[in-house]
């Protein structure tokens, strides 16, 4: 399957059977690195994580958004978390569901936060963490631009304890 065009759009109530779906399909590829992705993942923990997601939109804290092909059927999801304190970089994550992966969607959502980001003047550097054994997520990284910096340990913690993070990060042009 091809995927023509990819768009990014705020999360609406009526994702949630879709956003469902997507976690219980794509299983195999999220449990190792998400760990909110669990078996039975159910309607009711997605209509919570999208009220979420506006709370956090309201409060300036972040912007997340489903993945949508042109058919508005939800590839993933995709957000920008800004930074809080000096000294810390807003952040991007992604997910993509497995029948999507591969096809350069994880990538073109990337591009659309990074325009996003830096569409605001305070925001200079962007930052992508990724578990180091996360190799897709980190091709993601280098794909879209951005420059792998250095490991450190216990940024990101999984199922099985503290690993390894990758840091990546790109520049203001």
């Amino acid at each position: 399957m091809s995927i023509p065009e990819v768009a990014l759009r705020p999360f609406i109530l009526q994702d949630a059977e879709a956003f469902t779906r997507a976690v219980n399909q794509s299983l195999g590829s999220l449990q190792p690195w998400m760990v909110w992705a669990h078996a039975d993942y159910s309607v009711d923990e997605a209509v919570s994580w999208i009220n979420f997601t506006h709370l956090q939109r309201q409060k300036g804290e972040a912007e997340e958004f489903a993945i949508v092909d042109g058919n508005d059927r939800l590839l993933g999801g995709a957000g920008l978390r800004y930074a809080r304190q000096p000294g810390e970089f807003s952040a991007l994550g992604y997910w993509v569901r497995s029948e999507a992966q591969q096809q350069g969607v994880a990538r073109r959502a990337v591009a659309q936060l990074v325009n996003l980001a830096f569409a605001q003047p305070h925001i200079a550097v962007l930052e992508i963490l990724a578990a180091e054994e996360n190799h897709a997520s980190r091709a993601v990284a280098l794909r879209s631009g951005f420059s792998f910096v250095d490991y450190r340990y216990g940024l990101i913690v999984l199922e099985s304890g503290p690993v390894n993070t990758a840091i990546y990060h790109l520049r203001r042009p």
